[in-house]
């Protein structure tokens, strides 16, 4: 039951709602379509937590993406036991580094009076499922060693089965209970996308290069 609910429904369903909500929220209101900038209400804090966070998750993502679109070259390529080694610590270095900016991230929010009057619950949501994805992740890639690899072996599979609309959950219901949860954090992340500021994901800014570069003046008083 639970291993349908996390590795059936939950993908089905947030694939769904980006589908269909991304384009109606993209058409019907772009006003709301990027993120609200804080930096005027506080910046220190933001700095070493939003740099770590992208830096640290953005190599991470990438590489869980052509892990999925490239299984066979990464296999080949992980089958070095040097480089698997080193593959492994390097994205165990990224997800600490991640933790962190999103730890700062959120204890900026908590600990901000200013923050707290502009920060909505779909804010705080994200956080905390951020936080809870980079925390399993972690924990995951110090206490299950060569994660990369055997995520070629089992996720991979299961999610090609999911994109074919054949879904074969066989491929992960035997893992350990904190991969499910981290699974159905994903999930829950994309499912939630749509709603919140995180869907300027979605989009690359490219426009904005043509425009002119905004004054901004500080009032004396």
């Amino acid at each position: 039951m639970l291993n349908d609910l996390i590795f059936i429904a939950l993908p089905y369903a947030a694939l769904a709602l980006v589908l269909l909500v991304t384009p109606y929220r993209f058409l019907s209101n772009r006003l709301t379509w990027s993120a609200y900038s804080t930096q005027f209400l506080e910046r220190k804090v933001l700095y070493w937590g939003i740099n770590p966070w992208h830096y640290g998750i953005l190599p991470i993502l990438l590489a869980h993406v052509l892990g999925f679109a490239f299984p066979g070259f990464f296999k080949g390529f992980l089958g070095n036991q040097q480089t698997l080694f080193a593959t492994e610590s390097v994205l165990f270095g990224l997800g600490a580094f991640a933790f962190f900016g999103v730890l700062l991230l959120l204890l900026r929010r908590v600990n901000s009076g200013m923050l707290k009057r502009v920060t909505f619950s779909s804010d705080w949501l994200v956080l905390y499922l951020l936080a809870f994805q980079a925390g399993t992740g972690i924990y995951i890639g110090y206490f299950m060693r060569w994660g990369s690899q055997w995520y070629l072996h089992t996720a991979v599979p299961y999610l090609w089965s999911i994109v074919s609309f054949r879904p074969q959950i066989e491929y992960v219901a035997d893992l350990p209970l904190v991969f499910k949860l981290h699974a159905a954090c994903a999930f829950l992340i994309v499912a939630v996308l749509p709603f919140t500021k995180l869907v300027h994901m979605l989009y690359l800014p490219v426009d904005f290069l043509k425009d002119p570069p905004l004054l901004y003046r500080w009032r004396s008083k």
